[in-house]
């Protein structure tokens, strides 16, 4: 199956699911996922016993679905023609046995933890899963499987119940070349959601560990060129380091963190760690004094939080979510270490102690090295709040700030969002940041300017007045112009009294 088939696929499934009642995007999403897997996983596991065979005696390998568990193999129950019949046993069988795969890592198994089958009838399930006939995930590579399941996750179209949305994928791999994360360096989303920021590190990573002659190009729709490498420079270690020891997501929500799970296991992340994990809030644990070298993060912000649930240690109490988060990457980063993260326009003027300190406190433990202004509509349909983009390293003070201000991404900017190629600010951004170049819509501010006026972190606040010089012509000669002019209209105007006398 190509792109498009394989995307038109998609589009049926959601239809179906959407019309048997499952409206909430995030559900079906959940669903269609789990089935995503459960085809996989026999794929899977038949290759690996293809590849013991052929291994001469060097490798074995026990089939997950030996014996008794034969029945849960895609390619049997799948085949259940009695529709109720094929509905409990999913519901009652194979959801259960999924959560205690036998010989599979525990995060394979904590995909399925809690998992229940919401599809609301036999029959649309068995319509479902003959729409899954087609599709051999084993065939396709992991970059054909993630594009589906991007596609996929375009059918989110409301904002999770945490203040979870999806984050144009332009936009991440904007900041993601902005940040720049490197081969060895670990990179953490503390609030991962549908892993778009790992996944957008992931593919920088290879593209810039590829050979020239390798890396394919295709529009953005944008205006943009979107690039594509396939990491052949990298050597078995750092495939391993990549695929196993790179990546680290947490994230609240348990149906948006299985949804996150899909996409990296989708594009071949599957060893990743990603946990179902409150970063600002709860019980202490072991992650709380883990560092790493690069954070990437559109953590949701539209909520408060009880100051007694907070976690202890955070530079700054507050119960705003903004405020928590920041400091928790500002905690979470190693010294050198790099950031970038969206946060509410709020967070940059807010005239609370908290709201001041943690921009303070930014300031004087980190490099804050950008910020960028993006448009009020980048995130339609989902919000319309304003944003900025900080990018941040951490161990040394602020000496200067680059502004940029994006008043245009290659999209409009109301609920359509349709492509507008002619008009993005990307491209420039881009060019101008190694030297943060100055222009129309960038400029800098010294940390002196910026302590002067309490921290303030806007746009507004720092960009310079442009004052235009007109040179007019002496007041005598203007006069007298006016004068002319006059003469001119009275002129005129006694010549036509006069035609108009005529006529009578």
């Amino acid at each position: 199956m190509d792109t498009i088939q394989i995307n038109s696929l998609i589009d049926r499934l959601c239809n179906k699911l959407w019309a048997a009642g499952l409206t909430n995007p995030v559900t079906y999403l959940e669903q269609i996922s789990y089935l995503f897997f459960l085809k996989m996983l026999e794929e899977w596991d038949t290759e690996k016993q293809r590849e013991a065979r052929l291994s001469g005696g060097q490798q074995t390998y026990k089939s997950i679905f030996g014996g008794k568990n034969e029945q849960y193999r895609w390619s049997e129950w799948s085949q259940i023609t009695d529709t109720t019949r094929l509905y409990r046993f999913v519901r009652d069988e194979v959801f259960p046995f999924m959560a205690e795969l036998p010989g599979t890592r525990a995060e394979v198994r904590r995909f399925f933890q809690g998992a229940q089958l919401q599809i609301p009838d036999g029959s649309t399930l068995r319509d479902v899963i003959d729409l899954f006939r087609d599709i051999n995930f084993f065939e396709l590579d992991a970059d054909v499987k993630g594009d589906l399941y991007e596609h996929l996750l375009g059918q989110l179209s409301t904002s999770g119940r945490a203040g979870q949305f999806r984050t144009p994928r332009h936009i991440i791999r904007m900041i993601v070349q902005l940040v720049d994360p490197k081969i060895g360096e670990t990179i953490l989303d503390p609030g991962f959601g549908t892993g778009g920021f790992l996944i957008g590190a992931y593919d920088w990573i290879k593209l810039q560990n590829s050979d020239p002659a390798n890396i394919t190009e295709r529009p953005n729709g944008n205006g943009q060129t979107l690039k594509r490498g396939y990491g052949d420079r990298l050597n078995k270690a750092q495939w391993d380091f990549l695929r196993a020891k790179a990546f680290y997501g947490f994230d609240v929500d348990a149906h948006i963190h299985k949804i996150g799970t899909m996409n990296l296991i989708l594009h071949g992340l599957e060893q990743s760690t990603l946990l179902r994990r409150d970063a600002i809030a709860g019980s202490p644990d072991d992650w709380e004094d883990h560092q790493f070298d690069v954070i990437l993060s559109n953590p949701p912000f539209s909520g408060s939080i009880n100051k007694e649930r907070i976690r202890k240690g955070l530079p700054v109490m507050s119960p705003k979510t903004e405020i928590l988060f920041l400091g928790l990457m500002l905690d979470a980063l190693r010294d050198t270490g790099r950031c970038g993260v969206i946060v509410p326009e709020g967070l940059l003027f807010g005239g609370t102690g908290a709201h001041k300190e943690i921009r303070r406190f930014l300031l004087d433990k980190c490099d804050l090295q950008a910020v960028v202004s993006l448009p009020g509509g980048v995130f339609q349909p989902y919000s319309g709040v304003k944003t900025s983009v900080l990018i941040f390293a951490k161990g040394k003070p602020t000496k200067s700030v680059w502004f940029y201000e994006l008043t245009a991404d290659g999209f409009s900017l109301d609920q359509k969002r349709q492509p507008t190629p002619d008009k993005t600010d990307i491209p420039d951004l881009l060019a101008k940041w190694p030297k943060r170049e100055e222009g129309p819509r960038s400029f800098c501010a010294s940390i002196d300017q910026i302590r002067q006026n309490a921290f303030l972190l806007t746009v507004g606040k720092y960009k310079p007045v442009i004052i235009e010089t007109v040179n007019h012509n002496p007041p005598t000669e203007i006069l007298s112009d006016v004068l002319k002019l006059e003469d001119e209209i009275i002129r005129r105007s006694n010549a036509l009294l006069a035609q108009l006398g005529k006529k009578k």
